[in-house]
């Protein structure tokens, strides 16, 4: 589990998360394969179902996720805080287009739902802007792990890459959207709600990804700890407003 004081990301209050993500975008991944490690047909049906399923996850438009950000920001007057989440949606479809480019390149087809991503989405509905960032950020954490485990299952320098820079980018979306809830106000009941929905979505995911854990290095439990260390250090962060050590 990675700490996320390591990202060295101090002042949340006054952090600029429009001006972030504007330079992250200025530096995003180039998909190259000059000198991929071409994959063995055993690698490719190991990865690749797994890969599908999160290239349908982060293609979302954002359509309802934007609703409710101009609801908020009507009342808030937030201005920065829209235009952060604009930045944001974007470099989610960017991760997507990063894993649709490897997948096209071994000639695997893109899905465009999965029952994962219908189900995260029909939850997300439910608690306006605050139901939207929760099941955000939990489908964020358990992907960390999944990432740190694909880049370990294959030689492949491009996936490799890719993988970096997702670990790379959900790090700080967790924290953007840690220190949304704070501005929100969570309560309590709210984090027995998200421990209850990481519980619920660890043991859903499992059957979908465990032959890559497995691989990259996480049983069942490692997954399980892993997945609720970072919920850990999200509640954290809605609760006081800055990164814990």
């Amino acid at each position: 589990m990675i700490k996320l004081s390591r990202l060295q990301i101090e002042e949340l209050k006054n952090y600029d998360w429009a001006a972030y993500f504007g330079r992250n975008a200025r530096r995003k991944l180039l998909v190259e394969f000059t000198a991929e490690n071409y994959l063995t047909e055993q690698e490719r049906k190991l990865i690749f179902p797994s890969i599908r399923m999160f290239q349908a996850g982060e293609a979302s438009d954002g359509k309802h996720l934007m609703k409710t950000v101009e609801r908020y920001v009507k009342k808030s007057r937030d201005e920065a805080y829209l235009e952060a989440m604009k930045w944001f949606i974007a470099e989610e479809n960017r991760h997507s287009d990063y894993l649709t480019k490897y997948m096209e390149y071994y000639g695997v087809k893109p899905r465009k739902k999965t029952w994962l991503d219908r189900w995260f989405r029909r939850i997300r509905k439910i608690g306006g802007l605050k139901g939207e960032i929760i099941v955000l950020v939990t489908a964020e954490m358990v992907a960390l792990t999944y990432y740190h485990a694909l880049a370990e299952c294959t030689d492949s320098r491009v996936l490799k890459r890719i993988c970096r820079q997702m670990l790379h980018d959900e790090l700080r979306h967790i924290v953007f959207q840690s220190y949304t809830l704070y501005r929100l106000k969570s309560n309590p009941l709210e984090e027995l709600l998200r421990i209850c929905l990481m519980q619920m979505t660890v043991w859903a995911v499992w059957p979908g990804l465990c032959k890559v854990l497995r691989k990259g290095g996480f049983h069942y439990w490692h997954f399980y700890r892993e997945s609720m260390g970072y919920l850990r250090q999200s509640m954290e962060i809605a609760r006081r407003g800055e990164i814990v050590c």
